[in-house]
């Protein structure tokens, strides 16, 4: 079994306001890349409000949302070693290549 300490070490201390004085909105504007979250409408650690959230801060022009819908929460973002789960395996390659053709 896995242990989550050291991703929840890494939650805690990836904070990218840091270089500017915790200004994270300041960070957000330096991103140039375009983004495409997918969160999970099942998703307890990284919910589709929270994606959204995010989303608005860094700007229509350079991000955008898209649910995946799914029973398996937050493991729906790596179908590859779920039998079952080629339902959101196939959503993210959608995605993924929409936001290729975009660049």
């Amino acid at each position: 079994h896995e242990s989550l300490q050291p991703e929840v070490r890494t939650w805690r201390a990836a904070d990218v306001s840091r270089p500017y004085g915790g200004d994270s909105q300041a960070a957000f504007d330096r991103i140039r890349a375009r983004v495409v979250y997918l969160p999970c409408d099942g998703d307890r650690y990284f919910t589709v409000e929270a994606a959204r959230r995010e989303a608005a801060r860094l700007g229509a022009d350079r991000a955008r949302v898209s649910v995946i819908e799914s029973a398996w929460g937050h493991r729906a973002g790596d179908p590859w070693r779920r039998q079952g789960a080629e339902k959101e395996a196939a959503h993210i390659r959608r995605e993924v290549r929409l936001l290729l053709d975009e660049s």
